[in-house]
């Protein structure tokens, strides 16, 4: 089985991101009280929606930061084994 390697940079924002949502939510669900300051409740309630939103964004981008590093551990090889193929003096194309 081959081995998978993990970028570190990918599993930190990963992890920040949960993070992230679970403290934003908290406070921002801390917030919210059923008071007569109705200005906090919807400054709560957007604290609570951009830590979502923002936390949904980092980690997506974590995720990108993985499938690069995927891809360049995927491709790793192939450029030898396409010059290798193109030493030989035949006029086919060489095979990916």
């Amino acid at each position: 089985m081959e081995k998978k390697n993990k970028n570190m940079v990918a599993v930190i924002l990963k992890v920040y991101a949960i993070v992230n949502a679970i403290i934003g939510c908290i406070i921002g669900l801390s917030g919210l009280s059923d008071s007569y300051n109705e200005i906090f409740n919807m400054v709560y309630t957007i604290f609570l929606g951009a830590c979502i939103v923002v936390s949904f964004g980092i980690y997506a981008f974590g995720e990108v930061v993985q499938l690069l590093q995927d891809i360049k551990d995927g491709t790793k090889g192939t450029i030898t084994t396409i010059q290798k193929q193109n030493n030989n003096d035949n006029d086919e194309l060489p095979s990916i």
